[in-house]
């Protein structure tokens, strides 16, 4: 069989399955006048048919231990289902419309199976596509002569015309999805077991598996509950099968234009997910509302607006998939095999029935506790469906929120990644970034989402202008070192809530510390607050864990420098830092240089020049020359003005190097504070 270049991976691949979902439903309805036992007994139909494939004895063994208790609750699920809708049915199951509709479902969930075997032998005897085609066409309208009869015999003919083309088109769709996954559909156990067992000790790999597999139920749950929502809204099946197909492409289309307007491409991906996360919710708390309140034009709008949200976490999984496969083949020191794809496939399918079958518990319970009489306008149904039906869905989506802010990797480590990828097709080799690379994707490793979030908030208290950006050079494979003004507390908030660019900044040793950051806010900056002298220490001791917790969160290189023999330290994490690619932030200013011992406030203080060694260490180290670039942080002006950037020269004396370093940068500053450099 042909291997693609890659998986194809959408949550969404199983679309065909909502609009079968849909047909039922009112096929179910011209029947008994109730759309949710046909919905309801479409996706038992379903999950029998699927999960007795999964659970055959020959492939059973082959699923892991979670996998297979997952697999049996969702079996006593299904059971519990079919109790359910059995007791809510209308109708005696010994009636002739019963068994119609049991019929008509079990077509709809026996055709993809079909369709699926024929489109894998058609693939592994590679038929022309005109020839595969027309086979498949052939296999279609076989499977078209029992359902046609059963329409034309139950329903009347304009009704069985248009059940006619709505099973032609779920066929359709059905047909386009299976041949476009055609190479990912073998069974779940073909997967190199070590490869997978490796997989299972590389955090990363485990964090985002578990966000695929929650999105993808929670995706799978809410747009049933959408679609359970427009079938029995929509009076006429026509207008039913329209508002499915126009709602969805045109929340679709809106996404496209949201992301076009955050800058997606430009974003940390993760940052993306979350407004779309939000969007979802959002919709799903104001869709309980509009029911609530019978307004049926808002809740198909905020419907709208949490398809939207479901839309941007689609296009976020799919942008993350290249970053996924090159974790793995990180991970395994090989790239994705055929096998490992298919049981990613098979991951996804698992989840995504899972998700369905969540709905289905939803929809047998409220065809159990409606099943004397089902609502037949929007005011019964918001009487039926109360906000505690909409817990699962709504539990799914926050459980993928926790699952998002759980996963290690940055936009930055991102970048790394493929950096480092990009060497090792080439034959080279990088050990500090490979090392750092392992801290995030194999280690157990959090992203601080908490101190984003403070920083976000903070953002519009402290506005600041940013000027010469364009003094920054565009070289992604030299570090640089940024250097600012410290202002007290000032330079640090500002450089690390403005700074568009990537960095880890250096700290004084203490500011790690708890009883060293509340002695130091106590005798310092509460001072220059004018704080009364008997609150400084109580409130320095209430917010050193807070702060202790932010110099870790930033990712903070600790400065010994008043411990010569620690210093040290400083300086190899520093090269280390810079050698796998990141940028350094520091305060040389030496506060001695003032008559109180404080930083000013104003202006530039002369500057240790110790950091000045980053340059010719970097440059031993690497071959390369380090970019060293000037900040100026105006408290007053509320600007943050970056000079021109100077980098390292070796071929300079050191002394002469060093000075002229200093020289260069802290000029470029005091010209941005309007002062003259004094000798």
């Amino acid at each position: 069989m042909e291997k693609p270049s890659r998986i194809v991976y959408s949550p969404l691949s199983d679309i065909s399955v909502l609009f079968n979902f849909l047909f039922s439903m009112l096929f179910s309805s011209l029947l008994l006048d109730n759309p949710l036992i046909g919905g309801g007994l479409y996706l038992l139909g379903r999950a029998v048919t699927v999960y007795g494939r999964w659970l055959h004895p020959l492939h059973f063994h082959q699923l892991s231990a979670r996998r297979k208790r997952i697999a049996l609750i969702i079996l006593a699920f299904v059971f519990v289902c079919a109790l359910l809708l059995s007791s809510a049915l209308p109708v005696r199951i010994d009636s002739t419309v019963f068994w119609l509709i049991v019929t008509v479902t079990f077509l709809g969930t026996l055709r993809p199976l079909i369709t699926q075997h024929m489109i894998e032998r058609f693939t592994v005897r590679k038929l022309k596509p005109g020839q595969a085609f027309v086979r498949l066409l052939l296999v279609q309208a076989g499977l078209l002569i029992l359902p046609a009869m059963l329409f034309f015999l139950t329903v009347l003919p304009p009704e069985s015309w248009m059940l006619l083309i709505g099973y032609l088109v779920g066929a359709a769709w059905e047909a386009m999805e299976l041949w476009r996954l055609r190479y990912y559909h073998a069974e779940p156990g073909n997967a190199d077991a070590e490869d997978i067992q490796a997989l299972q000790g590389v955090h990363a790999w485990k964090t985002f598996s578990n966000l695929l597999f929650v999105m993808t139920a929670a995706i799978q749950a809410t747009l049933i509950m959408t679609y359970t929502f427009i079938g029995c809204t929509a009076d006429e099946m026509l207008i039913c099968i329209g508002v499915a197909v126009i709602g969805t492409s045109a929340a679709y289309l809106m996404t496209s234009l949201l992301l076009r307007l955050v800058g997606a491409r430009k974003r940390d991906p993760f940052n993306v997910l979350f407004l779309g996360i939000l969007l979802w919710i959002s919709g799903l708390v104001l869709f309980s509302n509009n029911i609530l309140k019978q307004s049926l034009v808002n809740a198909y709008l905020s419907l709208a607006l949490s398809t939207m949200g479901i839309g941007v976490c689609v296009r976020m999984l799919i942008y993350m998939e290249h970053t996924i496969r090159n974790v793995v083949a990180f991970s395994l020191a090989h790239q994705p095999t055929q096998s490992y794809e298919r049981f990613v496939r098979f991951e996804v399918d698992f989840a995504s029935l899972s998700g369905q079958l969540i709905a289905l518990l939803g929809i047998a319970l409220f065809c159990f506790f409606n099943k004397t009489s089902f609502p037949n306008n929007l005011e019964e149904l918001g009487a039926g469906i109360r906000p505690l039906m909409l817990v699962p869905a709504m539990l799914l989506v926050f459980a993928a929120l926790v699952c998002a802010l759980l996963f290690p990797m940055t936009k930055q480590h991102m970048q790394k990644l493929d950096r480092y990828m990009s060497l090792e097709n080439q034959g080279d080799d990088n050990p500090a970034l490979r090392a750092q690379l392992e801290g995030v994707i194999v280690r157990r490793s959090l992203k601080h989402y908490g101190v984003k979030l403070i920083m976000l908030v903070l953002r519009p208290f402290l506005f600041h202008r940013i000027r010469g950006k364009e003094n920054v050079p565009n070289d992604p494979e030299r570090s640089m070192i940024f250097v600012c003004n410290h202002g007290e507390i000032y330079g640090p908030i500002v450089t690390n809530l403005y700074v568009p660019f990537s960095f880890r900044p250096w700290v004084i040793s203490e500011m790690m510390d708890v009883n060293a950051i509340a002695t130091r806010c106590a005798e310092g900056t509460f001072t220059l607050w004018n704080l009364p002298a008997k609150w400084r220490m109580p409130i320095a001791r209430a917010v050193a864990p807070f702060m202790a917790w932010i110099m870790r969160s930033v990712d903070a290189i600790p400065v010994y420098y008043q411990e010569p023999a620690k210093l040290r330290q400083t300086f190899r994490e520093s090269i280390s830092a810079m050698e796998a690619g990141d940028n350094i932030l520091l305060f040389p200013e030496n506060s001695d240089d003032t008559p109180d011992h404080h930083y000013k406030v104003s202006g530039v203080s002369h500057f240790f020049t110790g950091f000045t060694m980053l340059g010719p260490m970097y440059y031993r180290k690497t071959g390369k020359r380090a970019i060293f670039v000037p900040i100026y942080a105006d408290k007053k002006k509320r600007i943050l003005t970056f000079g021109q950037a100077t980098e390292y020269d070796p071929d300079n004396e050191p002394d002469a190097e060093r000075d002229r370093l200093c020289e260069h940068l802290r000029g470029e500053m005091l010209k941005f504070a309007g002062e003259e450099d004094e000798a």
